[in-house]
C-alpha cells in the first residue's frame, strides 16, 4: 500500500449516485406489471432479506434473468443508464470530493457492461464485480477495492445505500462506512440493527464533504459516535 496521506471515497453506484426508479419500472413494464404492484413487491422482498432478483419469480415462476434481460431490450426497453439515470446530488458532491483532495472510485456489484457508463463519471477509479469476479458483501471485494486504490482501509471511506452489501462489510474491512438513506434499500435497511455499524449516515450526497471532515482530520478512523454527531449536533 502506498505511504500517500491522500483519502479515497469510494461510491456504489445503484440508489448511491444513480436513481434506478426508471430501470426497475421498465422490467415491470416488460412483465406487463403495473408499476406500483412491481415496486410494492420489490419492498416486500426486500424486507425479507431476499435476493431482489427474488421478484422476478412472483411474477414469472421460472425466470431467467439473462434470457429475460435479452427479450426486454428487444421489445424496446433498454437497461443501459446515461447521464439522465444520476441523482441531481450526484456530480455535484463527486466536483465538491474533488476540489477537498479527495480522490475518487465507483467500485460496485455490476455487470461488465456498466463499464461504459462509469468511464464517463469525473472519478480516478471504476471498476465491476462482475469484472473482478467478486461481488459484495464477500470480504474479498473491499480487499481488492483497497488494492485497486493503493491505499490501506483506514484512508478509504464507502459510500453505498445497502446495510448488509455495503456498511457492514466496508466497517468489518475497515473503512470508513457511510450509509446512504435513500432508495428502496437505504430506507428499509435503514430500520434493521447492523444500520447502526455505519460510521456516517447521510440522506442525500449534499454537505457530504462537511460530513467527511472530522474523518479527514484524523489520522485513525474516528469512533461511530464521533462522526454521526457530526450530522446531528
Amino acid at each position: 500500500m502506498s505511504d500517500d496521506p491522500v483519502r479515497w471515497v469510494v461510491f456504489d453506484l445503484g440508489e448511491t449516485l444513480v436513481d434506478e426508479t426508471e430501470s426497475w419500472g421498465r422490467w415491470a413494464d416488460h412483465l406487463a406489471v403495473p408499476r406500483l404492484t412491481f415496486f410494492a413487491a420489490l419492498g416486500a422482498v426486500i424486507a425479507a432479506r431476499r435476493p431482489h432478483t427474488d421478484v422476478f419469480q412472483l411474477f414469472r415462476p421460472g425466470f431467467r434473468l439473462e434470457r429475460e434481460e435479452a427479450r426486454k431490450a428487444a421489445a424496446g426497453f433498454p437497461g443501459e443508464l446515461t447521464g439522465a439515470d444520476l441523482y441531481d446530488d450526484a456530480l455535484p458532491a463527486l466536483a465538491d470530493l474533488r476540489a477537498a483532495g479527495y480522490r475518487l472510485a465507483v467500485m460496485a456489484n455490476q455487470p461488465t457492461e456498466v463499464m461504459a457508463f462509469l468511464q464517463t463519471l469525473p472519478v480516478d477509479r471504476v471498476a465491476t464485480s462482475a469484472g473482478w469476479g467478486v461481488a459484495k458483501p464477500d470480504p474479498a471485494f473491499f480487499d481488492r477495492v483497497a488494492r485497486e486504490v493503493d491505499a490501506p482501509p483506514e484512508r478509504i471511506a464507502y459510500v453505498g445505500d445497502r446495510v448488509d452489501n455495503d456498511v457492514v462489510p466496508a466497517r468489518r474491512a475497515g473503512m470508513l462506512a457511510v450509509h446512504l438513506r435513500r432508495g428502496p434499500w437505504g430506507v428499509i435497511g435503514d430500520s434493521w440493527p447492523e444500520a447502526a455499524r455505519a460510521d456516517l449516515r447521510l440522506a442525500t450526497l449534499e454537505g457530504i464533504v462537511a460530513a467527511l471532515a472530522p474523518w479527514s482530520a484524523q489520522p485513525r478512523r474516528p469512533s461511530v459516535d464521533a462522526v454521526v454527531d457530526v450530522l446531528t449536533s
